[in-house]
């Protein structure tokens, strides 16, 4: 604002905002053309010209400042508040209205032509009904039509010319009209300041009475004070009744409460909500239940009188005291009053039923606030509704709205109709909207008499919470394990509980009450992911697919755990698909892990296999290229009581105990299978709930084979039980238990008791169990029969010792210790073999002489004289033997080891186990030894080989023809066979002894032959024949020769395989005595050419005719048994 007046030029507004004074005169400046009249230079005094020069102002040479100071535009008033262009309504939206509007006019307009009745078509109506439309009957009808269509187009022309000019107009004077809007709304913002100082005005001026203090009466007041009454007061003579009595008050309540029970039954109708009174102290009480009582009462006998509130009370909590007289009371009672004289004792109900429930409202109201304002802050919100309470809970939860309506129902019926016992009472109602839907069937039971939202809201947050965890339930699988507890009160005591497996393996989900958000326990990486998702926004379905995964991987993880800490390998699985592990379990998979436990070998795999019923074992047989599955069977876990197994490092050990078990067991029965034979396979549980002791069971004639008309030495049953890994190893330990027949129980019992074993154990009741051991995942069949065959041997080689009466030494299912004589006479059989005993025998004892003879007699590979007819196999002859050569053996090591060093005076040369030769150098002899039967004993022959017929028979020194021995040693030797001893007697070519004097006899012989022993060495004598005949002789012994080695005749050294033989040979050669054997390959002083204990096939030798023929070279004269030579048969003197 230029005050100086210079600026000719200034803005209107600043001519419009100048103040003026109560008398119109500008105050803050003049117009321009006021100061043009001042006089050049002059200054100006409010407004207008001074007359002196130095009254405020500089003298007129001075110039006036040209613009307005600062403090000059703080006394400018302020600017008018602009109402911003996002408060009006655009014009678009004006337009889109009257579009919309336009269109629905068009389509009723159309609608309402098309109702237009028409007259139907004549018979000589065209078919396009243009005869129709022209004829005189429809003209009417397209008269109304087309007034329709005219009415609606003229209308709405007006309403888009009228949307014209509006539009044109707001480009023109959109800014003025802007300010105008401006200004009134300034112009009504100051009317209402002033209407509101007319008002504070009038309030000052009311309250001021109030406090007005009238002058105070001195003069009365001294009178009254000093006499006790004033003279210029008028008496109005009142005659004060007289006092009522006690009997008299009781009297008059009675009387009263006779009148208003005989108006209340007889001249009022009350309804059935008011049927609840008593009449007491002259006034009646209703009760209204949960909500108050109130007292009425009547002045006068007359029912037509109305009655009159007297007092009033709360029946529910939280609820004022509603004390009589106060100024709420009073207020109240004046409106009841008013109540009942207009509507009687119903109209009064009414009233304050409704004042009631009102109250209710505004009371849980309060209370939700306050809730807000405390810890369901955030959670909660509070809709302000008209005598309705709008509560909204989870606010912060994805997805539509949840919130619970609380208001005043009538309970009218919707048809309408009034019910014979009255209208109905308005109450308090409910309604419940789930996800932005209402939920029809709620009938929440609220308690209306104690007033507590924050029970309310959790009575509904619980139904809400267990409505979603019923739901989730219901998408689990039916085979899982889920327990759900719900609570109609509290939610937080609302969970499911869902269990995959063991207890162990268990998640519990729960909703947080104030916000909504799930809650999973146990607190791990994949609940807290879980629950982070459920958060976001998940249905029910989603959430039981998301649970079921957590529980799987949980599971699976706990086992990856414990089967680490075992040492469990696992298994690699790229090449095998989880449609081939589906196939092979036949469930539904969730996930599977396949270790390999120590011991194992890569073609089995131990599995774990979780599905919606929880986790299983299998045992798998994958085949060599890893993606098949070839033999699948699952481990039984189910407790007899039913409870499950706790997921432990002790449970997966005893699970893989019976996995071996198992798996050891099916490849037995698969083999066993494709032998044809049977077998049972049981299992017991333990007190884990495992099958801890699987129990094959096998048939005893599967195993063994009997002869015919021998008796089983077990019974039929046989019981296998598998014990585990070896530690450290790959060899699976198991137990054969089973019973031997009675017959044997007591031989085997005296064998046990004399030898206890380490892998074998015998009862007295004849039960037996035998430790194997096999390499994993291979059948159990060769080492049981191999072990029970050990101990059938075992128990008929000690039957066989007991019957001989040898003493046991010691004993094992491979190898049995006995002696069967003084020392040295001990030997050892081993039973390792299958095929094959081995004879383990002492350096020092006699029999190791003919130690290979022996074996090959054990093993029954030697054929025999039958020497006892009570000896079925190889090992009763071997006992049978080394009995009937217990004393030859002796004597034989006695005169062998008598000089030592000294090999060839006497050289023994053992022929079979039954004939042996004795050789000396000096003088040079030789004796035959031999065992002969007669009858049914046996004896000893030595025979002197100078008086065999044979010469090819005889030692090389004695083969000639000419041969002459010792006279001294003739002489001896006659004496010697003319002779006899204890046992031995001798005959005209030898001796014949028992079997306990053999060794006198060969020490008799032994003795005379040395006593010929010549001194510098052995001289032979002159030979009996001419020297041409002598040289003839010897050139036959080359012819000799070549005919020890003919293919068909044994070579020392080589062994051949004994042929079996028909019966009738068998028991011919039985009834036979042994025949001298073919002349072998010797060494000039007797020996053979081949090792010593070389065994010749008695099958194979091939007897001279020579030696059938009679001593006399007949073919057979003299005495004897038939069938025998003189030679063989024992001539005694």
């Amino acid at each position: 604002m230029n005050y100086s007046g210079s600026d000719a030029a200034a803005a209107p507004r600043d001519g419009d905002n100048k103040k003026r004074n109560h008398e119109g005169t500008l105050v803050n400046g003049a117009r321009n053309d006021a100061r043009r009249g001042t006089p050049a230079g002059g200054p100006v005094v409010n407004g207008g010209p001074s007359k002196d020069p130095g009254v405020n102002g500089a003298s007129m040479a001075v110039a006036a400042p040209t613009g307005p100071t600062l403090d000059q535009f703080s006394e400018l008033p302020p600017e008018i508040a602009h109402i911003a262009s996002d408060q009006y309504n655009p014009l678009s939206t004006l337009l889109m209205r009257i579009s919309q509007e336009s269109y629905n006019n068009l389509t009723g307009t159309l609608q309402a032509m098309a109702d237009e009745k028409l007259a139907p078509p004549t018979n000589g109506a065209l078919p396009n009904g243009i005869g129709a439309a022209n004829s005189q009957v429809n003209a009417e009808a397209n008269k109304r039509k087309k007034l329709l269509l005219l009415k609606f187009a003229q209308d709405n022309r007006a309403k888009f010319i009228k949307l014209l000019v509006l539009t044109e107009w707001g480009k023109k004077a959109s800014v003025d009209v802007s300010k105008l809007v401006d200004l009134y709304s300034w112009a009504q913002e100051q009317v209402r300041h002033m209407d509101f100082v007319d008002y504070q005005l009038d309030r000052i001026k009311n309250l001021s009475y109030i406090a007005k203090e009238n002058n105070p009466d001195i003069a009365t007041a001294l009178e009254v004070l000093s006499t006790g009454k004033a003279s210029w007061m008028p008496s109005l003579d009142y005659i004060p009744p007289d006092p009522v009595s006690s009997e008299e008050a009781l009297k008059l309540l009675r009387y009263m409460n006779t009148s208003l029970s005989i108006r209340l039954h007889v001249h009022e109708t009350l309804p059935r909500h008011l049927q609840n009174w008593r009449v007491h102290s002259g006034r009646a009480t209703f009760i209204i239940g949960n909500e108050l009582e109130f007292d009425v009462m009547s002045f006068v006998e007359d029912a037509s009188e109305q009655w009159f509130l007297i007092d009033l009370r709360l029946l529910f909590s939280p609820a004022p005291v509603i004390t009589v007289g106060s100024r709420f009371f009073m207020h109240l009672k004046h409106q009841a009053d008013f109540v009942l004289k207009e509507k009687g004792l119903s109209g009064l109900f009414d009233f304050l039923n409704n004042f009631i429930l009102t109250h209710k409202i505004s009371v849980l109201r309060s209370q939700a606030v306050a809730l807000v304002r405390a810890g369901w802050a955030g959670s909660l919100k509070v809709e302000p509704v008209h005598r309705l309470l709008v509560l909204q809970y989870w606010t912060n939860r994805p997805g539509k709205k949840n919130w619970i309506e609380i208001g005043i129902s009538s309970n009218k019926p919707k048809n309408g109709k009034i019910s014979w016992r009255g209208p109905p009472i308005p109450s308090l109602t409910t309604r419940w909207f789930r996800q932005g839907k209402k939920v029809e069937d709620a009938n929440f039971k609220f308690d209306w008499k104690h007033l507590s939202m924050e029970h309310i809201i959790k009575h509904v947050i619980a139904r809400h919470t267990s409505d979603i965890l019923r739901s989730t339930q219901e998408h689990l699988h039916p085979r899982m394990t889920a327990s759900i507890h719900l609570s109609e009160v509290e939610p937080a005591d609302c969970t499911l509980t869902t269990t995959l497996g063991t207890k162990s393996i268990s998640v519990t989900m729960s909703l947080e009450p104030v916000t909504g958000n799930y809650i999973m326990r146990p607190a791990t990486a994949l609940t807290t992911r879980a629950e982070n998702a459920f958060n976001q926004g998940r249905e029910p379905a989603q959430i039981g697919n998301v649970l079921t995964q957590v529980l799987a991987q949980t599971l699976l993880t706990m086992i990856q755990k414990n089967a680490q800490q075992l040492g469990w390998l696992p298994v690699a699985r790229q090449s095998l698909h989880l449609k081939v592990v589906t196939a092979a379990v036949k469930s539904d998979l969730l996930s599977y892990a396949l270790y390999c436990p120590r011991g194992w070998s890569q073609r089995w795999a131990f599995a774990a296999i979780i599905d919606t019923s929880g986790e299983s074992w299998w045992i798998f047989e994958i085949d060599s290229n890893g993606n098949t599955i070839v033999y699948a069977e699952q481990i039984k876990m189910d407790r007899p009581d039913g409870s499950s197994l706790p997921l432990d490092r002790n449970t997966l050990a005893s699970l893989e105990r019976v996995a071996v078990q198992l798996l050891s067991f099916r490849v037995t029965a698969r083999q066993l299978e494709k032998e044809k034979k049977s077998c049972s396979l049981r299992y017991e549980f333990g007190q884990t709930g495992i099958a801890r002791r699987w129990a094959l069971h096998l048939q005893t004639h599967d195993l063994l084979m009997t002869n015919a008309g021998e008796d089983s030495w077990l019974e039929p049953n046989i019981l296998i039980t598998c014990e585990g890994l070896k530690a450290g190893g790959q060899n699976v330990w198991h137990i054969a238990a089973g019973r031997m027949a009675k017959a044997v129980v007591a031989d085997m019992q005296k064998l046990m008791a004399a030898s206890p074993q380490s892998s074998f154990r015998f009862s007295a009741d004849g039960r037996f169990r035998i430790l194997l051991s096999t390499p994993f995942g291979k059948d159990i069949l060769g080492e049981l029969r191999a072990r029970l065959r050990d101990v059938n041997r075992l128990r008929s080689f000690a039957t066989t010792l007991q019957k001989r009466h040898m003493r046991l030494g010691s004993s094992s299912l491979q190898r049995v210790q006995f002696e069967y004589g003084p020392s040295p006479y001990a030997a050892a059989v081993h039973f390792s073999s299958e095929k094959e005993f081995t004879i383990e025998l002492s350096p020092k004892n006699p029999h190791h002489l003919v130690h290979s003879f022996l074996t090959e007699i054990a093993n029954d590979r030697l054929a025999l004289p039958t020497m006892n007819a009570s000896d079925a196999n190889g090992l009763d002859r071997f006992c049978t033997t080394i009995i009937l050569t217990r004393s030859i053996v002796k004597v034989l090591q006695e005169i062998e080891h008598r000089s030592p060093g000294n090999n060839s005076n006497p050289a023994i040369h053992v022929h079979t186990i039954f004939k042996y030769r004795l050789t000396y150098d000096n003088p040079v002899c030789s004796f035959d030894v031999r065992l002969q039967p007669k009858g049914d004993k046996v004896y000893w022959l030595v025979e002197d080989c100078l008086r065999a017929k044979l010469q090819d028979t005889r030692p090389t020194p004695e083969r000639g023809e000419g041969h002459k021995r010792l006279d001294t040693l003739q002489a001896k030797l006659k004496e010697l066979y003319t002779g006899k001893g204890v046992g031995w007697f001798g005959t005209r070519n030898g001796i014949v002894a028992e079997l306990d004097a053999i060794p006198d006899a060969l020490r008799k012989l032994d003795e005379y032959v040395l006593s010929c022993k010549m001194a510098g060495g052995y001289k032979a004598p002159s030979p009996l024949v001419q020297p041409a005949l002598q040289a003839q002789l010897q050139g036959q012994v080359p012819q000799q020769q070549p005919r020890q080695q003919q293919p068909g005749q044994p070579v020392p050294g080589q062994q051949h395989p004994r042929k079996q033989q028909p019966p009738q040979q068998q028991d011919r050669r039985a009834q036979q005595p042994p025949q001298q054997q073919n002349p072998r390959n010797q060494q000039p002083n007797g020996r053979h050419q081949g090792p010593l204990h070389q065994q010749p096939h008695l099958n194979s030798r091939q007897h001279p005719p020579q030696q059938q023929q009679g001593r006399n070279g007949g073919s057979g004269g003299g005495g004897g048994r038939p069938g025998q030579t003189k030679q063989e048969v024992i001539e005694i003197d």
